[in-house]
């Protein structure tokens, strides 16, 4: 399938530049921080229905620039 192909490539691209751009050790715990507070969500929430990998859905949002990194958070 090639527009999943693609999509995925792009998305590793936007993973990349982002690296690039913050740091390996910035975005890692990024990441981590924003799958743990989807955890806490989704277990308050109860979600019983099938999701993607948290951790994949952290750094799409991330990489989208839906999640915002500020200063300071990330300890």
């Amino acid at each position: 399938m090639p527009i999943q192909e693609d999509g995925r490539a792009q998305e590793e691209g936007k993973i990349e530049r982002l690296s690039h751009r913050l740091g390996k050790y910035r975005l890692v715990v990024a990441v981590a921080k924003r799958a743990r507070d989807l955890k806490e969500r989704q277990n308050r929430l109860l979600e019983q229905q099938q999701t993607p990998s948290l951790i994949d859905r952290a750094m799409r949002e991330i990489a989208a620039g839906k999640v915002r990194l500020v200063e300071g958070e990330l300890e």
